[in-house]
């Protein structure tokens, strides 16, 4: 007996067909199978897994130099330490609540806690490299090495660093006295800032990330794509995480907790990844694709057979 029955792979045929001659439909299928092609799922645990390692230290010694420079317990501290704090979810409201306890941290923790980061965030800097490698089907002989990958590693972190600030700084300009008085007005040019500080981060994110041939304009549309669909996260995401967790009880909330930050970590992960892709297709080409065709490894096992 065929599977699946012939009239069902005829309509399957036909949709099929459809979806290649209507462009957006057929930009975003190239895209997915892009995306499988490239182990994009893999990279995406992978980033999550080293960014998990490195979120809670870098916060640690976000608030230690926040108290040092501007002062424990002084108004600017506050408003700086919970701005930035707000623009991640689900761990955000529970580490403003125990800012202090964590600012009296001894010096052994703070060494620890570096080692982490630093450890943490190259890992995940040098999954993005072989993410991005991959996605531009790089030669092997192209691979950076430790180097080069460490630098350019750096160089990731300084974007996401000066991002993370920024964004702060503009969420700390919402929370102040002098503008509650227009609160519309700020929270509409609060977020155009934050999409725009976004668009900028993974601009030269890409930048970094992608071969020296492949132009500014081909990393325009990924570039959108990724900041706008990143606000969108920190905004509704996080809204939703902490109503869903706000009155859950102690074991059941921690285990949220802990599975919401990971949920959260690797959506941010595949939205980059995702957009990473846009960009490959929109410079390579790679599209229209059949619904149903092999993945590149199995054409190329294929072709050896053949």
């Amino acid at each position: 007996m065929q599977f699946p029955p012939a009239p069902i792979q005829r309509a399957l045929d036909t949709i099929d067909r459809v979806q290649q001659r209507f462009k957006p439909s057929a930009f975003v299928v190239g895209v997915i199978k892009r995306y499988g092609d490239d182990r994009g799922s893999m990279y995406a645990a992978l980033i999550t897994f080293y960014a998990l390692l490195s979120l809670f230290p870098l916060l640690l010694l976000f608030i230690t130099i926040a108290s040092k420079i501007l002062g424990a317990n002084s108004e600017a501290e506050q408003h700086l330490v919970n701005s930035a704090l707000s623009r991640f979810p689900v761990i955000g409201q529970q580490l403003s609540d125990n800012i202090h306890a964590l600012s009296r941290s001894s010096w052994g923790t703070y060494v620890v806690s570096l080692l982490f980061l630093l450890w943490g965030a190259l890992g995940v800097t040098s999954a993005l490299q072989m993410a991005s490698h991959q996605a531009w089907r790089r030669p092997r002989k192209d691979e950076p090495n430790i180097w080069i990958r460490s630098w350019r590693g750096l160089r990731l972190l300084a974007v996401i660093g000066a991002a993370v600030v920024l964004t702060s700084v503009a969420a700390g300009i919402a929370t102040s006295s002098l503008l509650r008085s227009v609160p519309m007005v700020v929270t509409i040019m609060v977020d155009v800032a934050v999409v725009v500080v976004n668009a900028g981060a993974y601009f030269l994110a890409f930048r970094i990330l992608a071969p020296h041939e492949a132009g500014w304009k081909e990393l325009i549309f990924g570039t959108m794509v990724g900041a706008i669909g990143w606000t969108v996260i920190q905004q509704i995401g996080g809204l939703l995480l902490s109503h869903e967790l706000r009155h859950a009880s102690q074991i059941y909330g921690f285990f949220g907790l802990v599975l919401g930050l990971i949920f959260w970590l690797n959506l941010g992960a595949q939205l980059f990844l995702y957009s990473s892709e846009i960009n490959v297709v929109i410079a390579q080409g790679g599209w229209p694709r059949s619904l149903f065709d092999p993945s590149d490894e199995v054409k190329a096992e294929l072709g050896a057979e053949g």
